[in-house]
């Protein structure tokens, strides 16, 4: 088939409207009837306290009205669509602040690529993509490299085009509005989603953070942190610290308790110091939004080191993304410089398989430390990683929440004093992922003025049993105040 023609730097120039932060948008309109009223339902607005409404109005994009039935249905005119929620919970859309959906897509793995088999973990199969993955970093760390040193610029087709098509049609289903693309190696897929924006063929929106090997190349088509439009946006570029902690290759400051498969006893390091703060500076100097991959301490320690000795401050909302091992320490840094915690919901539940063994009891209390970075007040999103994990955020909000797997593993869960409250998961995956995506004053929650990102759910997660949140039933997602999926679909796990 013939290849389109990528996007020209004419076009991604005229994109590039704000270098960093929100683009502008104009007001919401004027008063008068709203395209789209939801009504007698429980509106979970996703603000402090309370925070709950009964319906909701949208007029294009944005949301003009949020309240009573009797306020809201004002709105409604003889050709604004009503429905009636019948007590259905409705909540800002989710979003997911780390994924490699487009990746996936761009590696030519097709359609079925994007039809998940929602099954319960499989410990098998972990342990086997564990050793690969831990092989395939040795690999890349003895020739000099990070995993995102490499970058690509491929030709736009329309097989690329439908791939993408395909995995939105999954994504939107499961509620989800907009998800980050944690370091695009192929500059060809953002073309592609650019293209399909403007062909009006979107439903789930795409911040995209390019690979560190596809930085200079972006830089010179006119990206940066912000440009793009109400579909597609570039978020900024991810950086590599560190190794996984499955295949020990997550770099600590002590040696791992054990020693599995023979790689080095304290870890990977893909960034030496000098290295960091060297690629954050370049970052920063091209406009680029930073976020660094950092799972063990001494990963994580080297890119605080390496954000602090370039001037990071609150403002400028870099992050790290796991953080799965943190010491005191760290965690005040990570305050002080107002350095984003990017955590994701399955991984604590997962990872009890083998984080014992690799870090030792006594190493326990430092690792995946959800509610202590919240109490410490450490800015917090949360993801999924998708492939290495499933996609569904109901499944991921589950766990989190009983840090017990579906099976009801470990019985009262792994190191329960770090669950998380359903109010509080919920805006990791709706505000705060907003906040992080410098979305807030549009997103994140629903209120007058903001765009219409919208999920609607049978069940209330604020009220069902945590262990129930799992299996509940999306009945619509509302994106850009569009419907852009409609009809009940739930994935509970199986029974163990």
């Amino acid at each position: 088939m013939d290849a389109i023609p990528p996007m020209s730097r004419r076009s991604a120039l005229a994109l590039a409207g704000a270098a960093t932060g929100s683009l502008a948008v104009a007001a919401p309109d004027s008063p008068g009837h709203a395209d789209l009223v939801l009504h007698s339902g429980v509106v979970w607005t996703g603000e402090h306290g309370n925070g709950t409404a009964q319906a909701v109005a949208v007029k294009g994009a944005r949301i003009v009205a949020v309240g009573s039935d009797r306020r809201v249905l004002r709105w409604a005119g003889p050709r604004t669509r009503r429905i009636d929620l019948r007590g259905a919970f409705v909540a800002p859309g989710f979003r997911d602040q780390h994924t490699h959906l487009i990746q996936t897509a761009v590696g030519g793995a097709g359609a079925q690529a994007y039809r998940p088999v929602f099954t319960p973990y499989d410990e098998r199969e972990a342990f086997e993509a564990r050793r690969r993955n831990g092989q395939r970093h040795v690999e890349i760390h003895a020739r000099g490299e990070t995993p995102v040193d490499r970058g690509a610029h491929s030709p736009v087709t329309e097989k690329l085009k439908n791939d993408l098509l395909v995995m939105q049609e999954e994504v939107a289903k499961q509620g989800v509005s907009t998800v980050v693309e944690a370091g695009l190696r192929d500059l060809g897929a953002l073309d592609a989603l650019f293209q399909l924006a403007e062909e009006g063929r979107l439903k789930v929106r795409f911040l995209v953070r390019v690979a560190w090997g596809c930085i200079e190349e972006a830089a010179r088509m006119g990206l940066r942190t912000g440009v793009g439009n109400e579909w597609v946006k570039v978020l900024g570029v991810k950086l590599y610290s560190d190794g996984w902690l499955g295949p020990r290759t997550a770099a600590l400051r002590k040696p791992y308790s054990d020693d599995p498969y023979g790689f080095p006893r304290g870890g990977i390091l893909f960034l030496d110091q000098e290295r960091a703060d060297r690629d954050v500076a370049r970052a920063r100097e091209l406009g680029f939004n930073v976020t660094t991959h950092a799972i063990g301490d001494r990963g994580v320690r080297v890119a605080l080191t390496a954000y602090e000795r370039n001037g990071v401050s609150p403002r400028d909302r870099w992050a790290l993304e796991h953080v799965q091992v943190a010491e005191d320490d760290l965690i005040e840094r990570m305050i002080r410089r107002g350095v984003i915690a990017s955590i994701q919901f399955s991984f604590a539940t997962t990872d009890q398989r083998f984080a014992e063994r690799a870090l030792g009891r006594h190493r326990l209390r430092h690792a995946y430390r959800w509610r202590d970075m919240l109490r410490a007040r450490v800015p917090m999103v949360g993801g999924s990683d998708f492939a290495n994990e499933v996609l569904d955020p109901l499944w991921g909000l589950q766990r989190v929440v009983t840090r017990t797997e579906f099976d009801g593993t470990p019985p009262g869960g792994w190191l329960p004093d770090q669950r998380l409250d359903v109010p509080t998961a919920l805006r990791l995956i709706t505000s705060r992922a907003a906040f992080a995506s410098l979305e807030e004053h549009e997103r994140g929650t629903i209120e007058p003025g903001k765009y219409a990102d919208l999920v609607v759910l049978r069940e209330n997660p604020l009220t069902v049993a945590p262990d129930r949140i799992a299996g509940a039933t999306r009945l619509m997602t509302i994106t850009n105040g569009r419907i852009v999926a409609e009809g009940a679909v739930r994935y509970p796990p199986l029974a163990p």
